[in-house]
């Protein structure tokens, strides 16, 4: 398994003086020491590069801990049920707004998809950065890959469905450049043409979170006809 992938990163040997100093280990429990290699375990809906608000352990107990446990298990529908609870008890984004949150909006717009043990393997992109290389892989061939947004498993990490970005070839198949291991997708389809005008005006990636436009789907201000295919 690539562990970059994961966004794990190993540290140079730790200074004399360096704040993880004395912390323990996630996994081993003993103190970070001087010299130590070590790294940080994220919080999954993070979608930062780095993680200040992680976990950190040696960088060794991770290794072989990831390395040595097979991929768990995913129950199935386990991504529709994750946004089923949260739509039920996150608060509306503001009052007027057409859908109560984002996972609301998923729910209603959206719908799961399968990864195909045969279709075409794509470059990978850069680990923690679902939504730039899904957008860039579909703006960059748009007659074989249409841009989705929603949630995800990693069968490497599977404490509960992430935010997650990837594409899907003409026959409606995940193609993921960032994840291997990802499985219960669940997500909307974005049209070409709203992918790349929205992303013209914003300095992030990532269209239901949108944040920088006050959430303009969420709250009914970007009509969804206009930006979604709604048929298969």
């Amino acid at each position: 398994m690539n562990l970059r992938r994961l966004g794990l990163r190993r540290s140079v040997p730790l200074p004399s003086g360096h704040p993880m100093i004395g912390q323990e280990c996630l996994y081993c429990k003993l103190p970070i020491c001087a010299g130590d290699r070590t790294t940080l375990i994220p919080n999954p809906d993070s979608r930062e590069p780095a993680w200040l608000d992680g976990k950190v352990c040696h960088w060794i107990c991770v290794r072989n801990s990831l390395n040595r446990r097979r991929q768990a298990e995913v129950p199935p529908n386990a991504t529709r049920r994750f946004l089923e609870l949260q739509a039920a008890y996150q608060p509306g984004c503001n009052r007027g707004a057409r859908y109560t949150s984002e996972a609301d909006f998923i729910l209603k717009n959206g719908r799961a998809f399968e990864k195909s043990p045969s279709s075409d393997r794509v470059r990978m992109g850069r680990p923690r950065e679902c939504f730039r290389n899904a957008a860039n892989l579909a703006l960059r061939k748009p007659d074989l890959y249409t841009y989705v947004e929603g949630y995800a498993v990693n069968k490497w990490v599977p404490i509960r469905p992430a935010a997650h970005a990837w594409c899907i070839d003409p026959q409606n198949f995940v193609v993921d450049p960032t994840w291997d291991e990802g499985t219960e997708y669940f997500g909307v389809v974005f049209r070409h043409d709203y992918l790349r005008r929205i992303l013209k005006g914003k300095r992030d990636y990532g269209l239901i979170a949108n944040h920088e436009m006050d959430y303009p789907l969420v709250t009914g201000e970007h009509r969804v006809d206009e930006a979604l295919i709604s048929s298969w």
